[in-house]
């Protein structure tokens, strides 16, 4: 089971679109792993750069909400601090054999999914009705989606 982007997890910030895209990728990436039956390390590597980007991601989110002094800040970090949370909790008991690889996979795809619908969609919406701009947002475009310069 996995994610497929559309437009239902756009929420046309291309910084957390980005960064969200990233994050479908690597839930489809452990999804490959497991159909394919590579070894656990493997698993557990992949699990490990999932776990890695989610904690840079919500980092770099909960940073744009300050910049931009989303009134909710505190209780959207609070739900950073609980996933990453639970996400230790399953990634120990993979290592232990009482969980799944899939059961993870399955908890981070509807995590992410339900995430981004209902709490994250409120900081897109805040920052179309917010004068405030996060810092650089300008650079986003030119470094995120835009091709390097001789490169097609």
């Amino acid at each position: 089971m996995y994610i497929h982007w559309g437009e239902s997890l756009e929420l046309h910030n291309e910084l957390i679109d980005t960064q969200h895209r990233m994050l479908v990728l690597l839930c489809r990436k452990l999804d490959i792993a497991i159909k394919s039956k590579v070894p656990d390390q493997r698993i557990r590597w992949i699990v490990l750069e999932l776990k890695k980007f989610a904690e840079f991601h919500f980092l770099s989110e909960e940073n744009l909400m300050h910049e931009v002094d989303y009134p909710d800040v505190d209780n959207h970090a609070l739900l950073h601090t609980d996933l990453l949370m639970r996400l230790d909790m399953m990634i120990a008991k993979i290592s232990h054999h009482k969980e799944f690889p899939d059961d993870l996979l399955h908890f981070l795809n509807k995590w992410l999914v339900q995430h981004v619908a209902a709490e994250d969609l409120k900081i897109a919406e805040y920052l179309r009705q917010s004068g405030k701009r996060p810092l650089g947002e300008g650079l986003y475009h030119e470094y995120l989606l835009s091709a390097p310069p001789g490169r097609v």
